[in-house]
């Protein structure tokens, strides 16, 4: 089921988060069932919308690729299953 992905991390400042970016770009570019990433800057910090083919996928690639570069205290991320979707 493909979804959407929410992660707010409160207090990251936007250059922490390029930090993180650039270290995992890559990899996630190449993740099995990566779909598209967006790092929005979020009044207080940085709010990372993803989309996955599905949350396992997205579990694998980010226990293995991210979860020890977020600073501690870092709530975990939020999944919605997406129903339908409409690009221009």
């Amino acid at each position: 089921m493909t979804t959407l992905k929410r992660h707010h991390a409160a207090g990251m400042p936007p250059e922490a988060y390029d930090q993180v970016i650039a270290a995992v770009a890559e990899s996630q570019m190449g993740a099995d069932g990566f779909v598209a990433h967006y790092g929005v800057v979020d009044g207080d910090g940085i709010t990372v919308i993803e989309i996955w083919d599905s949350q396992a996928q997205h579990d694998k690639w980010f226990d293995a690729n991210v979860r020890s570069l977020l600073p501690p205290g870092t709530p975990e991320p939020e999944f919605w299953e997406i129903r339908a979707s409409r690009t221009k």
